[in-house]
């Protein structure tokens, strides 16, 4: 893994929110502890944290390539949201197309991602002293118009999603293409993120309110959430 902490984009897109912005004077030395520790203090600090090439550019080549394979296969299912009996697609609230990531049959691109996300659990399990049993992680493509209402990633009915993880996969978004997540904090303003290549964005399940803005080009992420509780066979 290829971790850069790419502070100066992060700052500028959020000078106004001064939970965000953090004054990294020294240059930090690139190993996975220093990078998790920061993710781990932005997280306590604001609820949010943002990572900047995050995988090398190969991992992620590889990573968009499988997935708009799988797209273009027709293998994606209309997104829905709630769960169990109350589970529903409604195209009023969202629009992206995702697929459940099978961590037993994953590639050897989906394993390195695993293997990262494995590494960030266990690290966040120990800074904060909670539980992280799991990740679970789908491919999501939000094609041409589609968007996402502002929401809480944790269900109203289950407390077991902690953190929600986003890698972004657009290796040519620019403004205008739309598609951006859009934060919404407790003082009434916004904070807008874009899609970029490699960007990786964690942030509190249960504290966060957040929406996918329009977007006028396909874009794509793997999309996941750290939970408390263990998987059902």
């Amino acid at each position: 893994m290829d971790a850069i902490l790419d502070l100066k984009i992060f700052q500028e897109i959020n000078r106004s929110h001064t939970c965000f912005c953090i004054d990294f004077a020294a240059e930090y030395e690139n190993t996975l502890n220093i990078v998790f520790e920061s993710i781990a203090r932005q997280l306590e600090e604001c609820g949010f944290a943002l990572l900047d090439q995050a995988f090398e550019k190969s991992a992620l080549d590889a990573l968009r390539s499988e997935a708009m394979v799988e797209y273009e296969e027709g293998l994606f299912k209309r997104a829905a949201i709630g769960k169990g009996l109350e589970k529903k697609a409604i195209a009023e609230i969202r629009g992206d197309r995702v697929k459940w990531l099978d961590r037993a049959a994953a590639s050897e691109n989906q394993q390195v991602y695993w293997q990262t996300m494995d590494e960030l659990r266990n690290f966040l399990t120990s800074y904060f002293r909670v539980h992280l049993e799991r990740t679970e992680a789908h491919f999501a493509v939000y094609p041409e118009g589609a968007f996402y209402a502002k929401h809480l990633d944790q269900f109203q009915t289950a407390s077991n999603r902690i953190f929600s993880v986003i890698l972004y996969l657009n290796p040519d978004w620019v403004e205008g293409h739309g598609g951006e997540l859009r934060v919404h904090h407790a003082d009434g303003t916004i904070s807008d993120f874009a899609p970029l290549y490699g960007r990786l964005i964690l942030f509190r399940s249960d504290a966060i309110e957040h929406e996918v803005m329009v977007t006028t080009k396909p874009r794509v992420s793997l999309t996941g959430w750290m939970r408390r509780d263990p998987l059902l066979v």
